[in-house]
């Protein structure tokens, strides 16, 4: 496969966004307003990061695994159509061939959550 970022790394960067949206919060003491999220912040932050459709579809995986059922029907409906888009795109099975064991298990295990797999 060629060059692209890893599972694990569009995660650490999604969590990096993550955590300093969330001490910035405190620091400057910020009320949370009606439909804020952190997950939303980190994935504007990274949503126009990829170009391969398989990096781009980790992104939308881990946007809903972090969202964890809280984001509202609007933003998960936006999430799981990306998800099905791309997965018209590309061969899912031909990708996991292509990953190393542990990232396709991951992600496999991700997408089993989700229900998509």
């Amino acid at each position: 496969m060629e060059d692209r970022v890893t599972y694990g790394e569009i995660r650490a960067w999604f969590l990096g966004s993550y955590y300093n949206y969330c001490r910035a919060k405190l620091s400057h003491q910020s009320p949370w307003a009606e439909g804020e999220s952190e997950v939303g912040y980190a994935y504007s932050e990274l949503e126009n990061s990829f170009d391969l459709p398989v990096e781009k579809l980790m992104l939308e995986i881990l946007a809903l695994i972090l969202s964890a059922d809280r984001s509202s029907e609007k933003v998960k409906k936006y999430h799981l159509d990306m998800i099905r888009g791309l997965l018209k795109e590309i061969e899912l099975s031909s990708v996991l061939n292509d990953l190393p064991s542990d990232e396709a298990a991951e992600l496999k295990k991700d997408l089993r959550v989700l229900g998509l797999y």
